[in-house]
């Protein structure tokens, strides 16, 4: 039988991927069809960091392959790696690094200034800001399957 852990991580798992392929759309093709990225310089002079996009694409790409890998496993009917406390830690992480992607993206696309008459909002201002916030969201997805995975963990230890 399932427990209602397994069920709850396995539909914040679902929504995670979900939320991951549409930032990383956004991320993509923000742009009007081109790159957006994250931004990342903190003198808002419209230069974006490579560091930051660096660790953007990482965080973006490790984790959609590593929550795919989670479903894929539930997929086949087990549930044996929710007995290691590794998925707690990588949730957690994910936590940390969603938010602080998210937090980069929304404090650069804030302040972002367009090219033409001081414009405040653009279709980039605000493409940036949704994808800012989409990792936050993402970000406290994993707080929540973290929480999960930690009782399922402690329960069946």
């Amino acid at each position: 039988m399932v427990s209602a852990e397994t069920i709850g991580s396995i539909f914040i798992k679902v929504f995670k991927v979900v939320i991951n392929i549409v930032v990383l759309i956004i991320y993509r093709t923000g742009y009007g069809g081109d790159f957006l990225g994250i931004g990342g310089t903190w003198n808002l002079n419209e230069e974006k960091s490579p560091d930051a996009e660096i660790v953007a694409s990482g965080v973006f790409v490790g984790f959609i392959i590593y929550t795919g890998v989670q479903l894929l496993t539930f997929g086949f009917g087990t549930t044996k790696h929710k007995y290691e406390l590794s998925d707690t830690i990588m949730n957690v992480v994910g936590t940390f690094m969603w938010v602080a992607v998210g937090g980069t993206a929304l404090h650069y696309w804030h302040g972002y200034l367009a090219e033409h008459d001081f414009e405040n909002i653009t279709s980039e201002r605000t493409a940036g800001l949704a994808l800012g916030a989409l990792c936050v969201i993402n970000g406290a997805l994993y707080l929540a399957d973290s929480v999960l995975a930690f009782i399922h963990y402690t329960k069946y230890a």
